[in-house]
């Protein structure tokens, strides 16, 4: 069974290395031979296919949920970048008028898109979660598990997220909601108040936590629904 696995891991490696090169040969030949807008196609299926993939890696591993939807906006830019690809390269004239006259929107209507996920998530998480989450129940920090967080710009930095230990009608339960951050990193043995639905007690909402993660995402939220509709207005004018 360790062999099998094995031999199909070395042949996606190698599908994907040859896949890789292809596309950088490809967008060298495309500039070379007259047609470097197709090299936003190739571009293009980059994002597709890492977008598919780490979609696939997700719902393989049975973590794909709300919180996972940003990945989708990788194959949605890339189908749009190949899509933008083939209009500048062989759409009519007056077509690609209209296609630079709507650019902006749709540029800017993506951030707006990336802001109401964000606030429908601090809704989610501060307003039903805690709704929903009522019972008071107290709960020992057994363990913290980190992770690196790779930022745009190359640096990484360490993440938490904190698992818990509590017993509720008898029954011992330990909970992580998977929810990583370096704004609050509990201690392992330190005792906290956590709340839990009472129907679902591996469902649960951290005040401390919760709070803090909240502020910086409906202000974000905010900021990404905001601007782009007052830049939207701006270029209408």
């Amino acid at each position: 069974m360790g062999n099998k696995n094995s031999t199909k891991n070395t042949i996606i490696s190698i599908v994907f290395i040859v896949w890789f090169v292809a596309s950088i040969g490809s967008m060298i030949y495309l500039s070379k031979t007259g047609h470097p807008k197709l090299v936003v196609a190739i571009i293009g299926q980059y994002f597709l296919v890492f977008g598919i993939l780490g979609i696939g890696s997700t719902i393989s591993e049975g973590k794909f949920g709300f919180d996972s939807l940003p990945l989708l906006l990788f194959p949605i830019v890339g189908i749009g970048l190949i899509i933008a690809s083939l209009i500048m390269q062989y759409g009519s004239d007056g077509f690609k008028d209209i296609c630079n006259k709507n650019l902006p929107y749709v540029f800017l209507g993506l951030f707006v898109v990336i802001g109401l996920f964000l606030l429908v998530m601090w809704v989610r998480e501060n307003i039903l979660l805690k709704i929903i989450c009522t019972q008071r129940v107290t709960a020992r920090c057994v363990d913290v598990i980190e992770r690196y967080h790779h930022s745009n710009s190359g640096g990484s930095h360490l993440v938490y997220c904190p698992v818990y230990e509590f017993y509720y009608n008898g029954t011992s339960y330990k909970v992580c909601n998977n929810k990583y951050t370096n704004m609050v990193r509990p201690e392992v043995d330190y005792t906290y108040e956590i709340y839990i639905n009472h129907n679902k007690p591996t469902q649960f909402y951290e005040p401390q936590r919760a709070k803090k993660m909240g502020a910086i995402i409906l202000v974000l939220g905010i900021f990404f629904v905001a601007l782009p509709i007052f830049a939207m207005y701006m270029y209408s004018k």
